[in-house]
C-alpha cells in the first residue's frame, strides 16, 4: 500500500515562461474606444425603445377609455400611471374598461335593498 502523500507532494505548480502573444485579429477592435461607444449607444437605444414600448402598453387602457367616452376615463388614466409602479393597479384599469357599470350599479342596488 502506498502511504498518503505528504503536503509538499500533493500539488506542484511548475513555473513556466509561456506568454501568449498571438491575440485574435478582432481583439484590437474590441478594445477600441469607438467600439465601447458603439456598445453604449446600442444599449441606450434598446433601453429607450423598451421604455417607449412599456409606456405604450400601459397607455392602452387610457386610450380605449377615451375612445369609448367612459365616465371613469380619469380614474383609468391614474390607474395606468400608478400601474407602472404597482402592476395590480394596471389590471384594475383594464377591468374598469370592460366592466358594465350600469349593470354593476343595478346589481349593487338590488343587493342593498
Amino acid at each position: 500500500m502506498n502511504p498518503r502523500p505528504t503536503r509538499e507532494h500533493r500539488m506542484v505548480i511548475h513555473p513556466t515562461t509561456f506568454h501568449y502573444q498571438h491575440y485574435p485579429t478582432v481583439y484590437g477592435l474590441l478594445e477600441s474606444l469607438a467600439f465601447m461607444w458603439f456598445v453604449v449607444l446600442v444599449t441606450l437605444g434598446i433601453a429607450i425603445w423598451l421604455i417607449a414600448k412599456l409606456w405604450h402598453i400601459h397607455s392602452i387602457p387610457k386610450h380605449l377609455a377615451q375612445e369609448q367616452g367612459l365616465a371613469q376615463a380619469k380614474l383609468i388614466f391614474w390607474l395606468c400611471i400608478l400601474g407602472l409602479f404597482y402592476k395590480p393597479l394596471w389590471i384594475l384599469a383594464v377591468l374598469a374598461i370592460v366592466t358594465d357599470w350600469e349593470k354593476l350599479q343595478q346589481w349593487l342596488k338590488g343587493a342593498v335593498s
